[in-house]
């Protein structure tokens, strides 16, 4: 830095040292003073940076000022830390280059004074302990005490605010804020332009920036590279590499990422900037905070949401196995987040206007959870409102989600195997090509749910409603299937290979190409009204319709396919003449010659035996069965099944909600009063 030769002031008037000495050692104090206080406020604006956690992050808590106690909002705390920084910046770098020119005016001029290149002259040693007024003008010394001098004034100059506002904008990263992380990018603009456009003139005599910067790239190369790399580098990593998942600044690394680039996979890789790393194996990306209970002393009972996290960014979050127990995150975008043992019982996790999405078919202006990709492995889910939620791809295994509300939600692909979803009200859902192999669905409603090609094996559906529900192409193989509802369901090309249906409904079921349960037949099921035929061309239609809203392009392939097909001539054919068409035919004439009144007896004290199994306590069969014999068209004895429930013999009555109790109490009273004076004797002996 000491570029003070006799031809860089040729053309001024020499200026004489020992009265410029005094004016440098003032301004070489004042500086210091500015110089300590600026790197005490940036160590304590960084102290509180450091202490925000994930967990603060997350819960959007308030920032305590160390020492002040002060609580400022968290949003407000990183719009402002960024500002302060660079205005404190300004300030002790307009400060320094006023004591540089004088600093290298008097250097300048004491050059004169001096025989040799050597820095000898004893003016030099009353001069004030400033690292920058040393560096600049100090005697001569050792080449190691002038690095340390020159490396001080350029680590707290230069790259202490450099490395700070990325610090800072690494710290809030994870929040996920686009705007604020903009802001954090737009301060490290202005602080790399006061260094760039201001700095030059705390090395350099001149007072014209463009000889001053030509200067100083010719008389200092190392310290012009060094600071060049450092500015460019800082500025690259802000923009392409600390960016938020999804954002328009992340558009070159995804397109990076995809497109294969192996040298900048391994750079990506060096640095974890994958959508779910670790900037330099320490700044996470996203939100990390496992193991913790975020509600605390919340009432269980409760109907107030515990925390507010609506409409948050919580993409790529690691949230596993904390307690969020009847957390609000309506709106939030949880995709690829990992949840996994997560407690969200009673969670708000659908849409802001479920109505919104069912008129205009618009789950983003119905501000619903995006959580698709999400893993949900173990999730304690039971009560959750997760209507409309997006879970396309989702991994919800062993999940628990008994009575919860994924009415309309959007699972296609997800993954439920031995997941508990007893009384789930999954209506209007679509499920097309999702996996519940060996889950509990026992009393859930599945009515016009859109399950095409939905694994259901070995799945316990006892007591289901899977009325009108899409099922072409599904496998039900070994499913339990007793005392189901499958009225007017789309059956063609299912697999029930194995399937029990003792006592369900298949009343004007479509069957197609459908493997049968068995060759004795479904016993006690209502096989009338069965319809023999393949889909038809409305129905082709509506299905290609969904199919085209599929965004996996592997699933939507085998999903053509399989319904293709169903519509193929010569395979529908050969069908037509099949063993299992034949048995099919057997089990709708067995349906028409049913006996009103002796099926209707016999179906009462099956559907009265099943709903009141002591393995069934739990309430979700009898649920399902009352749901069951309150819609039109049931064959059963309403006012029979009713009793038996209430008896004290039944454990299930205590688990059976209050509003399902009243309903099937509306209507069995309503069917006695209709009911001839001697049945209803018969009935209450």
């Amino acid at each position: 830095m000491d570029d003070t030769s006799r031809g860089a002031i040729d053309a001024e008037t020499p200026v004489n040292p020992y009265s410029l000495l005094e004016a440098v050692n003032r301004a070489g104090a004042s500086a210091n003073v500015a110089w300590l206080v600026f790197l005490a406020l940036v160590g304590y604006l960084l102290i509180a940076v450091a202490g925000v956690s994930h967990k603060d992050l997350l819960l959007d808590s308030a920032v305590t000022l160390p020492i002040l106690q002060v609580k400022i909002g968290l949003t407000r705390f990183f719009v402002l830390v960024p500002v302060l920084l660079v205005l404190l910046h300004v300030m002790l770098v307009v400060q320094l280059v006023l004591l540089a020119r004088k600093t290298l005016e008097f250097a300048a001029s004491i050059r004169m004074l001096e025989p040799t290149d050597q820095r000898t002259h004893p003016l030099r040693l009353e001069l004030d302990n400033f690292v920058l007024v040393q560096a600049l003008a100090g005697p001569e010394r050792s080449r190691l005490v002038g690095l340390l001098l020159h490396g001080v004034s350029w680590l707290s100059i230069v790259a202490l605010p450099v490395l700070a506002l990325l610090y800072v904008q690494l710290t809030f990263l994870p929040y996920h804020d686009a705007e604020i992380t903009s802001l954090h990018r737009v301060a490290l603009l202005a602080d790399i332009g006061l260094i760039a456009f201001v700095g030059v003139f705390l090395w350099r005599i001149e007072t014209s920036f463009f000889r001053a910067f030509l200067r100083t790239t010719l008389h200092h190369p190392l310290s012009f590279a060094l600071t060049a790399a450092l500015l460019v580098a800082a500025v690259a990593f802000s923009f392409f590499v600390a960016t938020i998942p999804g954002e328009s600044a992340d558009a070159p690394a995804s397109a990076w990422r995809q497109a294969g680039d192996r040298g900048y996979a391994y750079a990506l890789a060096a640095l974890g900037a994958s959508p779910e790393g670790a900037l330099l194996g320490l700044f996470p990306r996203n939100l990390s905070v496992t193991d913790a209970d975020l509600v605390g002393d919340e009432d269980a009972a409760s109907d107030r949401p515990s925390i507010n996290l609506r409409g948050r960014d919580l993409r790529f979050a690691r949230l596993d196995r904390a307690g969020l127990h009847r957390a609000d995150l309506t709106g939030a975008n949880l995709e690829g987040a990992s949840l996994a043992g997560t407690d969200l019982r009673g969670a708000w996790m659908g849409c802001a206007d479920l109505n919104h999405l069912l008129l205009a078919d618009s789950r983003r202006g119905a501000g619903c959870t995006h959580a698709r990709g999400s893993d949900l492995l173990k999730a304690r889910l039971a009560g959750a409102r997760m209507a409309g939620i997006d879970l396309r791809g989702a991994r919800l295994d062993e999940a628990r989600m008994e009575g919860t509300k994924l009415a309309h939600a959007l699972m296609s692909g997800a993954s439920l195997a031995r997941a508990n979803l007893d009384r789930a009200d999954l209506s209007g859902a679509w499920l097309q090509g999702a996996s519940f192999k060996l889950a509990s669905l026992q009393g859930a409603d599945l009515s016009d749910a859109r399950s095409q090609m939905a694994d259901f094996g070995a799945a316990l559906l006892q007591g289901a409603n899977l009325s009108r529900a899409g099922l072409e192409a599904a496998s039900l193989r070994g499913a339990d299937l007793e005392g189901t509802s499958l009225q007017l369901a789309r059956l063609q090309g299912a697999d029930l290979s194995g399937a029990r249906m003792q006592a369900s409904d298949l009343k004007g079921t479509q069957v197609w190409r459908t493997k049968p349960p068995g060759s004795d037949g479904p016993a006690l099921a209502d096989l009338s009204q069965i319809a023999l035929q393949p889909p038809t061309e409305d129905a082709l239609t509506a299905f290609g319709a969904s199919l085209a809203k599929l965004e996996n392009a592997a699933l939507k392939t085998r999903l053509t396919d399989a319904i293709a097909a169903l519509s193929n001539a010569t395979q529908s054919a050969a069908w037509a003449t099949s063993p299992e068409q034949q048995l099919w035919v057997s089990f709708a004439k067995s349906g028409e010659a049913t006996v009103a009144d002796t099926y209707k007896s016999r179906l009462t004290d099956h559907l009265a035996r099943l709903m009141c199994r002591p393995r069934f306590a739990d309430g979700a069969v009898a649920t399902g069965l009352a749901r069951r014999a309150i819609t039109q068209g049931f064959r059963g004895d309403v006012p029979a099944l009713y009793d038996r429930l209430k008896s004290a013999d039944c454990p299930a009555a205590a688990a059976v909600s209050p509003d399902t109790l009243r309903e099937l109490a509306t209507a069995a009273e309503a069917l006695r009063e209709t009911a001839p004076p001697a049945l209803t004797q018969a009935r209450n002996p």
